[in-house]
């Protein structure tokens, strides 16, 4: 009887443990900073809605999940605040959602961002617009780090960042550009990376959505309207539920209960490898496996394919030896501008900072 009791237990503390997820949804701008301006609607009004109904949605339908909002009403927050929020929440998943806007007002589509550096013009003026709200605070460049929105220099500091959740917003973000573009049929703009402060400062898996364009004349009126938002909204919240369901099942797999009896009592414990950590490098994910000789591999061989939920990570190179993979991936950065080092203990990946305690003990 004490077994099973004991198994009950520690089974009841891994469900609470998996139930017990935090997601931040934020409504872009607000206030005193209104974001694109169309002709029926502004930007920081159509956010808050669609903010809103998506987390009423995922409210309703998961009450284990807490939901929260940066903002519920027509206030200004810095980007720093923003982040401040999702990272005193502890969050496991932050959303935040913008409307697009461009000169052209012949430009439409739906694109989802997560935090990188991509040299494409047309990324790097999002990451700009939506920085540039930096400005209206005083002495931003105090609060910021010196970090200047307007200036293109300032944005080569992405280029060298390990974002150990690369991996889990590219996830979210391609689930997300799948409901715009299937049910919804919205023209696709694709998942893209750019250098979103909001995004760099917070510490969980992060994506930034622009639902459409508030200048292009028929986006602005389909988003502003009632069928708009919902359909927003929804996509959204399916995304969500996508991305919540691989989440949980890969929790499940991972926290594998075995039980070992002795004549005193039962231990029940987590089946973990051990062994030293070994580092090497992440240099892409994609969604299907690749064959050797793909040119995506850019000439490398003998890269190793990791299957994480519906992802496949390829990396190359393996050492115990920190500094020689630090190099190493400062020589393939020129080839996989995105590329960052990982850690695995066993057949477990595990954060790179963590290994490294581990070697210093």
């Amino acid at each position: 009887m004490r077994r099973y009791a004991i198994i009950t237990f520690f089974l009841t503390v891994c469900v609470m443990t998996m139930s017990a997820f935090t997601v931040v949804i934020d409504a872009g701008h607000g206030g005193r900073d209104p974001g694109a301006l169309g002709l029926l609607v502004q930007e920081k009004d159509l956010n808050l809605e669609v903010a809103k109904r998506t987390g009423k949605l995922i409210k309703d339908n998961y009450p284990d999940v807490k939901v929260l909002f940066t903002r519920t009403t027509d206030v200004f927050l810095t980007l720093q605040e923003r982040a401040d929020f999702v990272n005193k929440n502890h969050a496991n998943l932050f959303i935040c959602i913008h409307t697009n806007a461009a000169d052209n007002r012949a430009v439409n589509g739906a694109e989802t961002f997560t935090l990188g550096l991509n040299k494409i013009e047309s990324n790097l003026d999002v990451a700009m617009r939506e920085n540039a709200v930096m400005l209206l605070e005083d002495d931003y460049q105090t609060t910021y780090q010196g970090f200047d929105p307007k200036s293109v220099e300032s944005y080569i500091m992405f280029e060298f960042m390990q974002d150990q959740y690369i991996d889990q917003s590219l996830q979210f973000a391609t689930l997300v550009q799948e409901q715009f573009t299937g049910k919804l049929r919205r023209f696709d703009r694709g998942v893209r990376q750019a250098g979103f402060w909001v995004l760099h400062k917070s510490a969980c898996p992060s994506v930034l959505i622009e639902m459409g364009f508030i200048t292009h004349k028929d986006e602005e009126r389909y988003l502003a309207s009632d069928k708009g938002k919902s359909d927003m909204a929804n996509a959204i919240y399916n995304a969500f539920v996508a991305y919540k369901t691989t989440l949980d099942k890969k929790m499940a797999n991972t926290a594998q209960l075995t039980v070992k009896e002795t004549s005193d009592t039962t231990a029940v414990k987590t089946q973990q490898s051990a062994g030293s950590p070994v580092f090497c490098v992440q240099i892409f994910s994609v969604k299907s496996p690749l064959k050797a000789g793909d040119p995506s591999f850019k000439g490398l061989t003998d890269c190793h394919c990791v299957k994480d939920g519906n992802f496949y990570k390829y990396t190359y190179g393996s050492s115990t030896d920190y500094l020689s993979v630090v190099a190493l991936r400062k020589e393939l950065s020129a080839k996989f501008k995105d590329c960052f080092i990982v850690a695995f203990c066993g057949d477990r990946q595990i954060p790179v900072k963590k290994a490294l305690e581990m070697i210093k003990q």
